[in-house]
């Protein structure tokens, strides 16, 4: 057996094991929060964007067969590297944000990055493109998935900038990256 394959894919496995887990007990108290609340109020660019942020799952799992999974050396690599990445950034996103929702998060990994949890799941979907799918998939799965997250993106700070008129715009100044750093 490979050890680069083994070493790949348990790294990529226990990724989102970390990643869902994170997921899971930072969602538990909010849960709690809002369990009263009649109207959650999603608009149509945010419940857009996170349908084709799905799809860009949909996209690479659609298109595998029942064949073995026969990355390179490279995606191999690749994958290693991005899997734990994005894991680490999630735990990191999660445990910079306060539980009020009334502070904007400034801190942490939101220092660095206005959405870092966007770019910790671009990670995680790259990573699976890179072992379970060709290489136009994962390129058509990263489109579909960066495109839903410019909607969402664009909805949610146009209501922190209603939320937070003064300190919202000087953060976008201090932190110009959204997700990609360099990029976005």
């Amino acid at each position: 057996m490979n050890p680069l394959r083994i070493a790949a894919f348990g790294a990529y496995l226990g990724s989102w094991l970390v990643l869902a887990s994170a997921a899971i007990v930072s969602a538990l108290p909010r849960l709690r929060q809002v369990s009263g609340a009649v109207n959650m109020g999603v608009s149509a660019p945010v419940l857009m964007g996170t349908l084709m942020q799905t799809s860009a799952a949909a996209i690479i799992t659609l298109s595998m067969n029942s064949s073995p999974l026969h990355p390179e050396s490279w995606e191999l690599v690749a994958a290693l590297l991005l899997a734990p990445f994005g894991a680490a950034l999630f735990v990191w996103a999660i445990r910079s944000a306060p539980s009020d929702a009334d502070v904007l998060v400034t801190v942490g990994a939101y220092r660095c990055l206005r959405h870092p949890m966007y770019l910790s799941l671009f990670a995680m979907l790259l990573a699976t493109g890179l072992l379970a799918s060709s290489g136009m998939i994962s390129l058509a799965a990263a489109a579909c998935y960066l495109v839903g997250s410019k909607l969402r993106i664009d909805s949610e700070e146009a209501e922190l900038v209603r939320k937070f008129p003064i300190e919202f715009p000087q953060y976008r100044l201090r932190t110009p990256w959204r997700c990609l750093p360099g990029l976005w």
